[in-house]
Parts: structure tokens; sequence; C-alpha cells
């Protein structure tokens, strides 16, 4: 399903516009499938992570969805919206505040600058 996820952000980069849109929404629709089956996951747990320890999952998601607020600030387009995909988001949000996320993610002025090059290729 990551992988999935993963194809619609790529088309989403890919486009512009009216095309844009649609695929943006297409990915949010695969966003509600995956939160979907994720709440089965985490079902009666408190805590989306595992104290100091990051799941398999987790990372995957973090590398696919992590970044969304500077992918939503170079291309324009809606990636995780949190009245679409409340459970998702804040799992995200929870992932990034992660001391060991903060600690391995790229500086943000760098992820910009390498996504405005693979806006304009």
């Amino acid at each position: 399903m990551l992988m999935q996820l993963f194809e619609r952000l790529c088309r989403v980069i890919a486009s512009e516009g009216e095309a844009q849109e649609k695929e943006a929404k297409e990915m949010i629709e695969k966003h509600r499938v995956f939160e979907a089956g994720t709440k089965e996951f985490f079902k009666g747990n408190d805590t989306f992570t595992n104290g100091e320890n990051l799941g398999l999952l987790d990372i995957l998601t973090v590398a696919t969805l992590g970044f969304y607020q500077v992918q939503e600030q170079v291309f324009g387009a809606k990636f995780l919206d949190p009245k679409e995909t409340p459970f998702l988001f804040s799992w995200v949000s929870a992932l990034n505040d992660h001391p060991l996320v903060k600690e391995l993610s790229p500086p943000l002025d760098k992820l910009i600058g390498l996504l405005q090059l693979i806006k304009q290729n």
C-alpha cells in the first residue's frame, strides 16, 4: 500500500493544474484506504510509536509522507489533509516529532531546494 501511495505522490508531483488536482484527490483516496488499514493495526494503543523505537511501518510511513508540508509548499497541492484523514495526519505528525526522525531528517532548506530542482525537471 505504501508503494501505491508513493506512486500516487509521484503522479501529483509530475502534473500541474487540473491534472494535479485530480491526482491529488486520488492520492487522498489512497490515504483513506491506508488510514482504515492502519487504524486496525493501532487499535487499543495510546501512542503511535513504541517509545524510542520506530517500527518498519513507522519508517516507511515517515519516509513516504513525512515531508508533506514541504511538498505542499513546493508543488502547490494538498498532500496530507487532517480533515480527510485525521488518524493518518496525527500519526505522521507524531512521527515527525519523534527525536530519531528529527535527528535524521535533512534540513528543510536543502529538501526544499531538492524538490524545487525536481519540479523544474
